[in-house]
């Protein structure tokens, strides 16, 4: 049986932070036990970045300021959309597709993209940020290639993933998702509308 998440609406009903890492703890472990499975078609969509535990390093020089975990504030909007790429082969051991990361501080908007790569067997989604654009209320203040570009983008697939960031995770459901980072942090995404 799988486990889930005790919340229903993460804006309204917030467990204490402590509560929350323990319940997400607890869901890494069970997938782990479970060998679960999740389809790549699952992770498609817009979600919104809720809660952060931070990488290992992060939490070590953030002390207190992280805690057991930390929810984004809403005045700041960090979100992650996942589209399957044109050409993706729904029956290959890596699912394409690509990857937009933004963040939303008042009029101030930046956003970086690339290509992703999915293997359901272990739940693990690389990705690499090749493509960025900043934009202050409706004016583009640069949109432009980064960290090699077209270039990385064109060597991405061949690269090994021990090479590459990468999320594994650990709970997929319709209105949530978790998952573990390279870094070794946790995060909690909820689905946008």
């Amino acid at each position: 049986m799988t486990a889930t998440l005790e919340f229903l609406d993460l804006d309204k009903n917030r467990p204490a932070p402590g509560e929350l890492i323990t319940q997400l703890l607890a869901l890494e472990k069970s997938a782990k036990k479970e060998r679960r499975v999740y389809g790549f078609e699952q992770l498609l969509g817009q979600w919104r970045l809720t809660f952060i535990t931070g990488t290992k390093k992060a939490q070590k020089q953030a002390g207190n300021v992280l805690g057991k975990g930390r929810y984004l504030p809403g005045f700041v909007t960090v979100a992650i959309a996942y589209s399957e790429a044109p050409d993706n082969d729904p029956t290959a051991e890596w699912q394409k597709g690509t990857v937009l990361n933004s963040v939303k501080f008042g009029l101030l908007n930046l956003a970086v993209s690339g290509a992703i790569k999915f293997q359901a067997q272990k739940r693990l989604l690389a990705f690499d940020f090749t493509h960025i654009t900043v934009k202050l209320g409706g004016i583009q203040l640069y949109d432009g290639d980064m960290r090699g570009g077209d270039e990385a983008a064109a060597k991405f697939h061949a690269t090994p993933i021990g090479k590459l960031p990468f999320f594994s995770y650990f709970y997929v459901a319709e209105k949530a998702i978790a998952a573990r980072g390279k870094g070794g942090g946790v995060a909690l995404w909820t689905k946008l509308d």
